[in-house]
């Protein structure tokens, strides 16, 4: 058993030496001011239904080039050593490792945007418990994020910065629980979600159809942040979990 652990401590160290980082980097007038704000950290970012536009794309990162041109870490739970990522054929790869809960988020450091729409592929390798994440309106004081699970699950929530510096839960989940639904298409599977932030309406979608909640489409109401920048990222529960995202695309409404 302790050969075992000495084996897999000594596998993991050659992993995180070998990854590489994401430095900060200068973001002109407003993304120096959001990189700085939000602690943006190196590593060693009745409703009817409605359907996604094809209005064009702000812009597409497929992650062939260097990510850190472009995105800045956020650390919301769990410590920065247990994340190990990697940029493999134009994809990027991230792994967690145990004991702790973890939120890794990673942020745009180039623009910021009001009207927008948050779109990316992900794989997943395991466990089916991860979610994967999408941002946007992105700044100190929080932002509003949709989760996807290859359990099946969703969740639709904001950030408030003040909360967790009140030692709070800084999560608030519009939809109040973890809600199934049979668009995400469960297991080792490939899914494509998006987040919609336009004026106060916030909703989601999933391989380009969108939400249910309470048999109604999924369109919430509120009005807390009106612009920042957009990112992605996952969270787990103490365990090593692995997914892939293939690309991301932040477009028009």
């Amino acid at each position: 058993m302790k050969s075992k652990l000495l084996v897999v401590l000594l596998i993991s160290a050659f992993v995180l030496s070998s990854c590489g980082s994401l430095p900060q980097v200068s973001l002109g007038n407003s993304g120096a001011k959001v990189a700085e704000e939000m602690e943006l950290q190196e590593l060693q970012a009745e409703p009817t239904e409605a359907v996604l536009p094809d209005n064009g794309a702000f812009f597409r990162d497929e992650f062939d080039g260097d990510i850190t041109n472009d995105w800045g870490l956020k650390v919301v739970s769990g410590l920065e050593s247990q994340l190990i990522w990697e940029q493999i054929n134009g994809k990027l790869r991230l792994q967690t490792l145990p004991p702790n809960d973890t939120n890794f988020i990673f942020l745009n450091t180039k623009h910021t945007y009001d009207d927008v729409i948050v779109t990316a592929e992900v794989s997943d390798a395991g466990p089916l418990d991860a979610t994967m994440s999408l941002i946007c309106r992105a700044s100190e004081a929080g932002w509003y994020e949709f989760r996807i699970s290859p359990s099946g699950y969703y969740e639709l929530l904001r950030f408030d910065q003040y909360l967790r510096d009140d030692g709070k839960n800084a999560y608030t989940n519009f939809v109040e629980k973890r809600v199934g639904s049979t668009k995400i298409v469960s297991g080792l599977n490939t899914n494509q979600f998006s987040l919609s932030c336009v004026g106060s309406t916030i909703s989601a979608f999933v391989n380009g159809e969108q939400l249910y909640w309470e048999k109604r489409p999924l369109a919430v109401e509120d009005n807390s942040y009106s612009d920042g920048t957009v990112g992605f990222g996952m969270a787990g529960y103490g365990k090593e979990y692995d997914l892939t995202f293939d690309w991301i695309e932040v477009s028009k409404p």
